[in-house]
């Protein structure tokens, strides 16, 4: 049943700047990258967990464990992650924002839930390469950088090839979202 707690999601490519606009806007934020480290953790009791979600040296330790941690928690369940938050969110009652969105049963299942509104955050190859992105085979043509190219899954698209104040402006408006 969809309740009227409001939900912003943001979708993008790698190096859109998903987590800085996350960060403009109001309101809990979630990501589901981060719950897999949670449940990561919470199996491994040697892994430091605020490390992991801080430290990258430390994380990047951990990613070969994590990666395959992560893939067969998906194949058993692809809902795992996005469920686990989308629980953290009804019980906070508030509105909320993920930074992460990135598959479609991800859609589907929070728009079941909540008043889901998609941003779509795009910034050209040239921008994305200036913070240091650079196109990369298995990762950039991966269904998690891919499957959300379809204009019909967001309820509106931003443009993030200006500076940060631009990107604050955007924040501000798409904020009454979460307020009305």
């Amino acid at each position: 049943m969809v309740s009227g707690q409001r939900v912003i999601a943001i979708a993008g490519k790698r190096f859109a700047s998903k987590d800085t606009f996350a960060a403009m806007l109001p309101g809990p934020r979630y990501a589901f990258a981060a719950e897999s480290k949670r449940m990561f953790a919470a199996a491994r009791p040697e892994v430091e967990l605020a490390r992991l979600l801080g430290d990258r040296a430390y994380k990047e330790q951990w990613r070969p464990q994590l990666t395959a941690f992560t893939v067969d928690a998906l194949a058993r369940d692809p809902l795992v992650f996005c469920r686990a938050v989308a629980d953290r969110i009804a019980a906070g009652g508030v509105p909320a924002v993920i930074s992460d969105l990135r598959l479609r049963v991800e859609v589907a299942h929070l728009r079941s839930r909540f008043a889901l509104h998609v941003v779509r955050l795009v910034r050209s190859d040239a921008a994305r390469a200036a913070s240091g992105w650079r196109w990369t085979a298995g990762v950039d043509d991966h269904s998690t950088e891919t499957e959300l190219d379809d204009p019909a899954l967001w309820d509106e698209q931003v443009p993030n090839d200006g500076t940060l104040a631009d990107l604050a402006q955007h924040a501000v408006r798409i904020e009454a979202y979460s307020s009305t």
